[in-house]
Protein backbone atom coordinates (compact mmCIF):
# COMPACT_ATOMS: atom_id res chain seq x y z
CA UNK A 1 0.00 0.00 0.00
CA UNK A 2 1.26 3.37 -0.81
CA UNK A 3 1.03 6.94 0.79
CA UNK A 4 -0.81 9.56 -0.23
CA UNK A 5 -1.27 13.41 0.75
CA UNK A 6 -5.14 12.98 2.21
CA UNK A 7 -5.67 16.81 1.47
CA UNK A 8 -4.41 16.78 -2.26
CA UNK A 9 -6.75 13.80 -2.59
CA UNK A 10 -9.70 14.92 -1.38
CA UNK A 11 -9.08 18.18 -3.72
CA UNK A 12 -8.92 16.16 -6.53
CA UNK A 13 -11.99 14.18 -5.74
CA UNK A 14 -13.66 17.53 -5.36
CA UNK A 15 -13.12 18.19 -8.49
CA UNK A 16 -14.74 15.52 -10.15
CA UNK A 17 -17.74 16.24 -8.07
CA UNK A 18 -20.52 18.43 -9.59
CA UNK A 19 -20.68 22.02 -7.39
CA UNK A 20 -23.86 20.09 -5.50
CA UNK A 21 -21.76 17.14 -4.33
CA UNK A 22 -20.21 17.05 -0.85
CA UNK A 23 -18.23 20.19 0.50
CA UNK A 24 -13.99 20.10 0.43
CA UNK A 25 -14.40 19.84 4.08
CA UNK A 26 -16.77 16.60 4.19
CA UNK A 27 -14.41 15.09 1.36
CA UNK A 28 -11.46 15.53 3.58
CA UNK A 29 -12.94 14.66 6.76
CA UNK A 30 -14.32 11.39 5.48
CA UNK A 31 -10.53 10.92 3.59
CA UNK A 32 -8.98 11.06 6.94
CA UNK A 33 -11.85 8.87 8.69
CA UNK A 34 -11.71 6.26 5.82
CA UNK A 35 -7.53 6.13 6.60
CA UNK A 36 -7.66 5.46 10.02
CA UNK A 37 -10.30 2.69 9.56
CA UNK A 38 -8.13 1.60 6.81
CA UNK A 39 -10.85 1.18 4.25
CA UNK A 40 -10.40 0.32 0.74
CA UNK A 41 -11.02 3.67 -0.84
CA UNK A 42 -10.96 2.00 -4.09
CA UNK A 43 -13.58 -0.88 -3.59
CA UNK A 44 -15.51 1.55 -1.60
CA UNK A 45 -15.99 4.17 -4.74
CA UNK A 46 -16.16 1.60 -7.09
CA UNK A 47 -19.12 0.20 -5.48
CA UNK A 48 -20.31 4.11 -5.24
CA UNK A 49 -20.12 3.89 -8.75
CA UNK A 50 -21.62 1.20 -9.83
CA UNK A 51 -25.00 2.22 -7.11
CA UNK A 52 -28.41 2.66 -9.16
CA UNK A 53 -31.06 5.16 -7.83
CA UNK A 54 -34.96 3.96 -7.21
CA UNK A 55 -37.42 6.91 -5.65
CA UNK A 56 -40.72 5.78 -4.07
CA UNK A 57 -43.03 8.71 -2.75
CA UNK A 58 -45.64 8.70 -0.86
CA UNK A 59 -45.26 6.12 1.66
CA UNK A 60 -46.15 6.19 5.11
CA UNK A 61 -44.40 4.77 8.45
CA UNK A 62 -45.92 2.67 11.10
CA UNK A 63 -44.10 1.32 14.17
CA UNK A 64 -46.43 -0.87 16.97
CA UNK A 65 -46.18 -3.03 19.54
CA UNK A 66 -47.46 -6.05 17.86
CA UNK A 67 -49.88 -8.91 18.87
CA UNK A 68 -49.42 -12.38 17.36
CA UNK A 69 -52.27 -12.01 15.61
CA UNK A 70 -50.71 -8.39 13.80
CA UNK A 71 -48.10 -10.39 13.14
CA UNK A 72 -50.07 -12.71 11.22
CA UNK A 73 -52.09 -9.73 9.75
CA UNK A 74 -48.66 -8.44 8.58
CA UNK A 75 -47.58 -11.67 6.94
CA UNK A 76 -50.79 -11.72 4.86
CA UNK A 77 -49.36 -8.01 3.39
CA UNK A 78 -46.51 -8.82 2.28
CA UNK A 79 -47.21 -7.82 -1.20
CA UNK A 80 -48.44 -4.39 0.09
CA UNK A 81 -45.43 -3.66 2.37
CA UNK A 82 -42.86 -2.02 1.16
CA UNK A 83 -40.83 -2.48 4.15
CA UNK A 84 -40.60 -4.27 7.21
CA UNK A 85 -37.81 -4.33 10.35
CA UNK A 86 -38.69 -6.56 13.32
CA UNK A 87 -37.02 -4.92 17.04
CA UNK A 88 -36.74 -6.84 20.28
CA UNK A 89 -40.26 -5.99 20.70
CA UNK A 90 -42.09 -3.76 18.25
CA UNK A 91 -42.09 -3.55 13.99
CA UNK A 92 -41.62 -0.97 12.00
CA UNK A 93 -43.73 -1.36 8.73
CA UNK A 94 -43.09 1.08 5.61
CA UNK A 95 -46.51 1.01 3.40
CA UNK A 96 -47.81 3.15 0.35
CA UNK A 97 -49.87 6.08 2.49
CA UNK A 98 -53.32 5.14 0.64
CA UNK A 99 -53.23 1.80 2.60
CA UNK A 100 -51.96 2.77 5.88
CA UNK A 101 -55.33 3.85 7.54
CA UNK A 102 -56.71 0.26 6.56
CA UNK A 103 -53.44 -1.67 8.06
CA UNK A 104 -54.05 0.53 11.54
CA UNK A 105 -57.56 -0.23 11.19
CA UNK A 106 -56.88 -3.93 11.22
CA UNK A 107 -54.08 -4.42 13.89
CA UNK A 108 -55.05 -5.00 17.92
CA UNK A 109 -51.14 -4.39 19.35
CA UNK A 110 -50.25 -0.46 20.42
CA UNK A 111 -49.60 1.90 17.75
CA UNK A 112 -46.26 3.56 18.86
CA UNK A 113 -45.96 5.86 16.06
CA UNK A 114 -47.47 7.08 12.48
CA UNK A 115 -45.83 9.32 10.46
CA UNK A 116 -47.00 10.15 6.44
CA UNK A 117 -45.16 12.28 3.68
CA UNK A 118 -42.39 9.80 3.39
CA UNK A 119 -40.21 9.29 0.36
CA UNK A 120 -37.93 6.29 0.17
CA UNK A 121 -34.10 6.48 -2.06
CA UNK A 122 -33.44 2.65 -2.54
CA UNK A 123 -29.79 2.42 -3.38
CA UNK A 124 -28.90 -0.47 -5.39
CA UNK A 125 -25.75 -1.44 -5.15
CA UNK A 126 -23.10 -3.98 -6.68
CA UNK A 127 -22.86 -7.63 -4.83
CA UNK A 128 -19.60 -6.35 -3.24
CA UNK A 129 -21.08 -4.10 -0.93
CA UNK A 130 -21.72 -7.00 1.40
CA UNK A 131 -17.75 -6.97 2.03
CA UNK A 132 -16.94 -3.12 1.79
CA UNK A 133 -17.06 -1.58 4.78
CA UNK A 134 -18.04 2.02 4.76
CA UNK A 135 -20.93 1.80 1.94
CA UNK A 136 -24.07 2.87 4.09
CA UNK A 137 -21.76 5.58 6.32
CA UNK A 138 -20.64 6.70 2.42
CA UNK A 139 -24.63 7.91 1.70
CA UNK A 140 -25.14 8.86 5.24
CA UNK A 141 -22.79 10.58 5.51
CA UNK A 142 -23.59 12.84 2.83
CA UNK A 143 -27.28 13.47 3.93
CA UNK A 144 -25.28 14.41 7.61
CA UNK A 145 -23.24 16.73 5.96
CA UNK A 146 -26.44 18.46 3.85
CA UNK A 147 -28.37 18.85 6.91
CA UNK A 148 -30.68 16.08 5.90
CA UNK A 149 -32.51 14.35 8.36
CA UNK A 150 -32.97 10.38 8.44
CA UNK A 151 -36.24 8.98 8.97
CA UNK A 152 -35.75 5.19 8.93
CA UNK A 153 -33.16 3.42 7.18
CA UNK A 154 -33.74 -0.63 6.22
CA UNK A 155 -31.54 -2.96 3.94
CA UNK A 156 -32.01 -5.95 2.29
CA UNK A 157 -29.20 -8.27 0.36
CA UNK A 158 -27.74 -5.25 -1.84
CA UNK A 159 -30.63 -2.87 -1.57
CA UNK A 160 -30.71 -0.48 0.95
CA UNK A 161 -33.65 2.26 1.31
CA UNK A 162 -33.06 5.53 3.45
CA UNK A 163 -36.98 6.94 3.74
CA UNK A 164 -36.74 10.83 4.33
CA UNK A 165 -39.25 13.53 4.65
CA UNK A 166 -40.79 14.45 1.02
CA UNK A 167 -39.57 17.73 1.01
CA UNK A 168 -36.20 16.93 1.58
CA UNK A 169 -35.98 13.72 -0.88
CA UNK A 170 -35.44 15.47 -4.37
CA UNK A 171 -32.03 17.32 -2.63
CA UNK A 172 -30.91 14.03 -1.32
CA UNK A 173 -31.40 12.58 -4.97
CA UNK A 174 -29.55 15.32 -6.22
CA UNK A 175 -26.37 14.94 -3.49
CA UNK A 176 -26.73 10.97 -3.98
CA UNK A 177 -26.33 10.98 -7.74
CA UNK A 178 -23.77 13.70 -7.91
CA UNK A 179 -21.82 11.58 -5.75
CA UNK A 180 -22.51 8.43 -7.99
CA UNK A 181 -21.13 10.54 -10.76
CA UNK A 182 -18.09 11.44 -8.99
CA UNK A 183 -17.41 7.98 -8.31
CA UNK A 184 -17.45 6.82 -11.73
CA UNK A 185 -15.64 9.81 -13.05
CA UNK A 186 -12.89 8.64 -10.37
CA UNK A 187 -13.26 4.64 -11.16
CA UNK A 188 -12.67 5.38 -14.71
CA UNK A 189 -9.22 8.35 -13.93
CA UNK A 190 -8.19 5.67 -11.42
CA UNK A 191 -8.67 2.54 -14.39
CA UNK A 192 -6.94 5.49 -16.64
CA UNK A 193 -3.88 6.10 -14.88
CA UNK A 194 -3.34 2.52 -13.48
CA UNK A 195 -3.43 1.45 -17.36
CA UNK A 196 -0.68 4.24 -18.17
CA UNK A 197 1.65 3.00 -15.44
Amino acid sequence: MGYANLSAVARRLHELMPSTGPSLTAVTSALKRRARQKLDLEALYSCVARTSLTVRTGLAKISLSPSDKDLELLEGLKNRVIGFSKGIETVTILIDEKDAEALLNSVTGQVLERKSGLTAIILRGPIEILNTAGYMSFFLGILSEKGISVDDVASSYVDVMIMLRSEDASRAFSYFNSAIEGAKRLSSSSKDHSRAS
